[in-house]
């Protein structure tokens, strides 16, 4: 993945932790990693340069590989002194700072705090949730240390009344606020390790992908042939239709959450109780934790489009990718050929029946997840789904799809935060336009060692050039 380079992230971790009976909060473990663990992962995938302020426990810090600041004082004033000492350590014009005890945090959601920073030319740029400020999930000028200096030696501490003093832009996570869970009492640290480890209650109900019958070919000689299953599966939430799929039924618990995450029905996993699938009567029964969900006004805005096997996706779909940018990267030639290469390795049903699309998760050319299904729309669904289920970022992946690159196709890759996407197949025009507007590097005629980038040329390093 693409780093800033002109950049410096600082981990606040020089608190006193006084509800936590004064422990260490970043190094107090998290799923078994310590918490400052987490912070370092989003921070080193975002940029090249990354300092740990903290207060005490040096030699500890140290042992992650990071240089180890301590404020100016002893005096513990509180995460504007951690941000001025990092501010005096570095060289590079733009601060990226997060706490140590917000795990939930990805690289994703730094790239949105730079970028919006850059494009509003602003001094200062923090994260809103939808309902008020996190300001210590901040971009910022390190030209302001005079300012801030100034503030703290007149006894001020408050960073919100700081802010306030320069241009300042609000970047907008009200889609996400659960990111900026933090950890500030044991309670909360149960809690957030219960949440995240949740899981709702699923059948196991996929089918055998195909069937085998007797055929008569071209020499008018019998023989057995496998056919691809096709299915119809109407989802319904407290007992509200919601659609009907076409699928394989492969996956058809993947699918339904993949579905439901894409369409924006709902955000957090913990939010739905149940999915149980009955093949009986083709339907699959999803129950929330509240029982009485109303989405009428969701099903109101519905608009045709050119889904295969879906066929409808919500129009305020179209307003959300506006407020979607995709973490910049670049890719090499050489990754895209090795993964295609590795690619030959799947598409099973598709060798034995035919009648399939494939969707794979990549990273570089690992293939993490491939599925196949009736409609390319279902199989980008189920490995949303299987992302959404195993808490995995779509930052450094690629998508591969061997189904024409539509409009519907760039927007549930770009609600996954994957910046690469590439098929087999060609594009429509809108889909292009909506490439371009997430950011989305769109590569069509994906083929062994050929193909087109559509958009994102600047961001592919052609290293495999053969020359006649």
């Amino acid at each position: 993945m693409k780093q800033f380079t002109q950049v410096t992230g600082v981990i606040l971790a020089g608190g006193l932790a006084r509800r936590m009976n004064h422990q260490d909060k970043g190094l107090i473990t998290y799923h078994g990693q310590p918490l400052v663990s987490y912070a370092l992962n989003a921070m080193t995938a975002t940029v090249e340069t990354v300092l740990i302020n903290a207060n005490r426990n040096h030699a500890r810090y140290s042992q992650f590989g990071f240089p180890v600041i301590a404020d100016q004082n002893n005096n513990f004033e509180g995460p504007l002194a951690g941000i001025l000492t990092a501010m005096l350590a570095t060289q590079n014009k733009t601060l990226l700072v997060i706490p140590c005890d917000s795990p939930l945090i990805t690289c994703e959601h730094l790239t949105k705090l730079l970028i919006a920073l850059e494009e509003n030319q602003a001094e200062v740029a923090v994260a809103f949730d939808g309902e008020r400020l996190h300001p210590v999930f901040l971009a910022l000028k390190t030209d302001l240390k005079s300012s801030l200096t100034d503030y703290l030696n007149k006894g001020e501490r408050k960073i919100d009344r700081w802010l306030q003093q320069h241009k300042w832009v609000k970047v907008d996570f009200s889609q996400q606020p659960a990111i900026f869970s933090n950890i500030n009492t044991l309670d909360d640290l149960s809690a957030l390790e219960q949440r995240t480890n949740y899981e709702p209650e699923m059948s196991a109900s996929g089918l055998s992908f195909s069937t085998t019958v007797t055929a008569v070919d071209e020499k008018r000689h019998s023989r057995e042939i496998q056919l691809v299953g096709e299915r119809a599966l109407t989802i319904y939430v407290d007992k509200q239709e919601i659609v009907t799929l076409m699928t394989m039924g492969t996956h058809p618990e993947l699918l339904t959450l993949g579905y439901l995450k894409n369409q924006d029905f709902f955000e957090y996993l913990e939010d739905i109780k149940a999915v149980q699938v009955d093949w009986e009567t083709e339907a699959v029964a999803v129950v929330t934790q509240q029982q009485q969900s109303d989405f009428s006004k969701k099903m109101a805005q519905r608009t045709v489009t050119t889904g295969c096997g879906q066929g409808t996706v919500f129009g305020r779909l179209m307003e959300k990718l506006k407020q979607i940018s995709v973490p910049k990267t670049t890719i090499k030639q050489s990754i895209l050929y090795g993964m295609l290469a590795a690619l030959k390795e799947h598409n099973e049903v598709y060798k034995k029946a035919g009648a399939v699309h494939g969707c794979a998760l990549c990273t570089d050319e690992r293939i993490d997840c491939f599925i196949e299904d009736v409609g390319r729309h279902n199989a980008v669904d189920s490995i949303a789904g299987y992302m959404w289920l195993n808490k995995i970022t779509g930052a450094d992946k690629i998508f591969y799809t061997t189904g024409r690159l539509t409009s519907e196709m760039v927007i549930k890759v770009s609600q996954m935060g994957i910046p690469v996407l590439l098929s087999r197949s060609g594009a429509t025009q809108m889909g292009l336009e909506m490439a371009k507007q997430a950011g989305i590097i769109l590569v069509s005629r994906a083929k062994a060692k050929h193909f087109l980038v559509l958009n994102g040329a600047e961001s592919i390093i052609f290293d495999r050039i053969e020359t006649p």
